[in-house]
């Protein structure tokens, strides 16, 4: 019997958001991911490992790991 399993990643972009970088310091454009990791079998997600929140700034370039609380903050436009 043969068993395909292995680990599934994805990013979902959650939108763009006007904020202040952290590295360059710009008022720009941040785009907010969610990236998530499940384990899967026959390439089918089965159980979660959980996700991660980054910001990319449009100027610079830059990304920077961020909280699910900062992501929210950035989309609402609190940042």
């Amino acid at each position: 019997m043969l068993v395909i399993f292995g680990f599934k990643n994805s990013a979902r972009n959650l939108g763009l958001a006007q904020a202040t970088c952290p590295r360059c310091g710009h008022r720009a454009a941040q785009r907010v991911d969610r990236r998530s990791r499940a384990f899967s079998v026959f390439f089918i997600p089965i159980i979660p490992l959980g996700s991660s929140y980054e910001a990319t700034c449009t100027a610079c370039g830059s990304t920077t790991k961020i909280s699910r609380d900062q992501a929210e903050g950035i989309l609402a436009g609190a940042f």
